[in-house]
């Protein structure tokens, strides 16, 4: 991969304002996915898809993680300070195999 389409990824990675949507993000890692479910599908072309899905994942994240921020700061206690409530999983409780409180 060329340097600079690197540097691009990771700033878009790290600025869900300036990455792909949330949606397309998710439509695009589905479409990912069932391109890696081909048993045609090379190794070359398997481990470009990988490294795809895995910057759409990043993306999505970063989504969620803003997402989550702005509705931590709309909560608010009693006494007005922020409650803080994580609702639903992150990707960390994913990955650690926790179970959701959906």
């Amino acid at each position: 991969m060329k340097t600079t389409a690197k540097k691009k990824i990771d700033e878009v990675t790290e600025n869900p304002e300036s990455s792909p949507a949330f949606e397309d993000a998710v439509a695009e890692l589905e479409k990912v996915i069932g391109i890696l479910e081909l048993d045609t599908i090379t190794l070359d072309d398997a481990l470009r898809n990988f490294e795809q899905g895995i910057r759409l994942i990043r993306i999505c994240d970063n989504h969620l993680n803003a997402a989550r921020g702005r509705v931590l700061e709309l909560v608010k206690g009693e006494d007005g300070d922020i409650v803080e409530k994580v609702l639903g999983r992150t990707l960390e409780s994913f990955l650690d195999g926790e179970k959701g409180n959906d």
